[in-house]
């Protein structure tokens, strides 16, 4: 028959000092005590900051977190400190939120659609829909919407990209334009990220089609939000979205970097 802790407990609790066994066993477990300490601090945690680095070193390099040209201030990463930077706000949220489906709009490798992938699969709950046009900046019938896209989506195997630290029930993968996606499906969703067409008409035109499917409590982010530089003709406007939209609508709060800056509305 086993004994409950408690009775244990409660015996060892009982014992007097009679031949100093309640301070030997004391000092044996003080002993123990410190000795997990200083493991834990000298050997397990030097070795998960190697695996960490290990880590986001194949999470930046294969999900393109720097866009493949070391850009480490649009997602706010900082390859010195292993640091992940907006892929982490999104992670945490999803992480502490459980949404039951996600929407992801454009991605240049699939940074933030795995960030986001990876939480629900985390939490074994939740579902993220991934949408990108698939939009090459060197075709020139793509000259004026590609929003510096690689055209790689229409490249390779989406699905076995996103194979990597990933199952497969958690992403869902449509390589088609929001306009198109919009029209075929109409799920409803607890968390939006608009990362497409940056200009001010394609933006509003995004945040038109998809507000009404977002749930109350459920959050929209924009990337982007403090960039207002003309790149090589392609006009970056989500500054001037987030502009009217954080006038009009629920809770709001902004992640500026004095570059990119990422912004997440409530709807309450």
């Amino acid at each position: 028959m086993t004994m409950s802790v408690s009775k244990l407990i409660n015996i060892y609790n009982s014992v007097k000092l009679n031949l100093g066994i309640k301070r030997l066993l004391s000092k044996v477990f003080l002993g123990i005590n410190r000795f997990i300490e200083f493991f834990d601090h000298w050997v397990v945690l030097p070795l998960f900051k190697r695996f960490e680095q290990y880590l986001f070193k194949r999470i930046v390099d294969h999900y393109g977190a720097d866009y493949k040209w070391n850009d480490q201030q649009s997602q706010n990463l900082d390859k010195k400190e292993s640091n992940l930077g907006y892929g982490y706000i999104h992670y945490a949220l999803i992480r502490n939120q459980s949404p039951k489906r996600i929407l992801c709009v454009g991605s240049m490798y699939g940074f933030i659609p795995f960030m986001m992938a990876r939480a629900c699969q985390d939490n074994r709950f939740g579902r993220v829909d991934f949408v990108d046009a698939g939009y090459d900046m060197e075709k020139s019938g793509d000259s004026r919407k590609h929003y510096f896209g690689q055209g790689f989506w229409k490249k390779i195997k989406p699905e076995k990209h996103f194979k990597y630290l990933l199952t497969g029930e958690y992403l869902n993968i449509y390589i088609m334009t929001a306009e198109k996606f919009a029209r075929k499906f109409k799920y409803k969703y607890d968390y939006i990220y608009l990362d497409g067409d940056h200009s001010y008409k394609g933006g509003s035109r995004d945040f038109k089609r998809f507000w009404p499917r977002l749930k109350k409590g459920g959050y929209l982010c924009l990337h982007d939000v403090d960039y207002t530089k003309l790149s090589q003709g392609v006009k970056i406007e989500y500054w001037k979205l987030w502009k009217e939209l954080s006038k009009r609508y629920g809770y709001k709060i902004k992640f500026s970097n004095g570059y990119s800056g990422l912004g997440i509305i409530q709807k309450l």
